[in-house]
Order: structure tokens, then sequence, then C-alpha cells
């Protein structure tokens, strides 16, 4: 406990502005001009985003990126399930941008009492101290899938609602954006989908798909598109590259 406190004060410094400024206009940035470009309009106040994709298709990358063009002023926290998060990724992309640091917060919690415990406790209290603008969670599944919930399927998918109606509070209430990775899982019915079902889906506002392409002559392909949005139409993609600088 006390080596993660540590961890969050040196990625986020104490910040001088009042919590007041909280509630000034703000613009969210995928980091990405392209993606900006496109898909912009879903980078709203308010709003719970899913990102979901394969292993390795980019998310956890298109996240960090994210974080790092939060202005110095504000705060981002970091809610990863899935073990440590890369810091030193998130370093790289500040740099990349002419930042000497992040103003993330970060919190590890694999077991599903703890990340409830960070979501519905932990969370506000960081909102009432910090002015906190996005929220990473990475991923959402990971708790679910790793261990048995006491009460079987009833009291998972309870949680689940649970997680998911405090997300949507938090970014209403404190004029944020929630962007929330979800692993794949593959059905015999209907393809590849996000985990955790309808339960799930039903609690988000958007949702983006990144995908790997398979190039012979260029590496690190990837295609973002959306699978649920009410300003952009289904469908829609953005062909990127994994970069140094980020999914650019």
């Amino acid at each position: 406990k006390h080596s993660k406190h540590l961890a969050s004060q040196k990625l986020c410094p104490r910040i001088s502005s009042t919590l007041s400024d909280n509630t000034a206009s703000f613009d969210w940035s995928f980091g990405s001009k392209k993606l900006d470009a496109s898909f912009g309009c879903l980078l709203r106040e308010g709003q719970v985003m899913e990102v979901w994709g394969s292993s390795g298709s980019g998310k956890t990358q298109l996240a960090l990126q994210m974080c790092a063009a939060i202005p110095p002023n504000y705060c981002s926290a970091y809610i990863c399930t899935e073990g440590n998060v890369s810091t030193s990724r998130l370093f790289d992309f500040c740099r990349a941008r002419g930042m000497n640091s992040a103003n993330c917060d970060v919190q590890t919690c694999t077991t599903i009492d703890s990340f409830c415990d960070c979501i519905l406790r932990q969370l506000p209290l960081l909102f009432t101290t910090k002015p906190v603008k996005l929220v990473i969670i990475d991923s959402i599944a990971a708790p679910f899938r790793a261990g048995e919930v006491e009460g079987g399927g009833v009291r998972r998918a309870q949680k689940i609602r649970s997680v998911g109606q405090q997300l949507k509070y938090l970014s209403s209430e404190h004029n944020a954006l929630v962007v929330v990775l979800n692993q794949a899982t593959d059905s015999p019915i209907k393809g590849r989908q996000p985990a955790l079902g309808m339960t799930w889906s039903y609690l988000i506002n958007t949702r983006l798909r990144i995908e790997k392409l398979e190039y012979e002559t260029v590496m690190g392909a990837r295609r973002v598109s959306v699978d649920k949005s009410s300003c952009i139409k289904l469908g829609t993609f953005v062909d990127c590259i994994i970069q140094k600088e980020g999914l650019l």
C-alpha cells in the first residue's frame, strides 16, 4: 500500500489549480490528430466510452497517449486490473509531446473485491481532491474473468451494473470522460465480441474497436472503427500506425 502511494505521488504531483477549474470548458484528445479529426465528437463529458480488441491490438497504447494528452493543470486516473501499467511508456509519450511528466494517478487492483472498492469508494474520493478529467479502466473484463463471484452469474451481473452505473454517475457529476478498455471473446455463433456481454454493453455510451491489419510492407498497422455511437455512423473507421509517439 505504501509503494502504491509513492507511485501515485510521483506520477501525479500536487496540483495548484483549484477544483473549481474542473467545471471549465475542456477538450479531450486521443493524442492523435487523425483520430481527433474523425472521432473527436465522441470525447465528451459525462460519457463512458469502451475501446475493445484482441490482446496486442493497441488498446493500452491508445489509453496511455490519451493520459499524456491531458494538460498539466488537470489529472487523469489510470486503474489497471491486469498487473502493473507501463509508466515508462507513459513518460515516453509525454516527452514526445514536450512534457516532463504526466499528471496521472495510478492504481492497481486485480481482484473483483479490490476493483469494486476502487470504483465505488476510492475513485469518488479522488475526484474530490484532484481535478480529474479522464479515467482509464484497463481492463473491465479482467477482474470478472479472473475469479468466481460469490452468488454466481446473478451476483456477477449485479457487480458489473454497479460498476457501470458508478462510472456513468462520476463522469456526469464531475464533467469527466471515462474510457474503458475491454477484452475480446470468441463465440461460435456471433464470432469475436467484446467481453461481459449485454449486461455491460447497456452501460456504455460509445464503443470503438481496434484491430490489427496485416500488411507485408507496413508494420504496426491498426484499424479503429465505430461499433456504437449517437453521432458517427456505425462502421466508420480510421487506419493508423503504431509508432514511437503512439497510435497515429
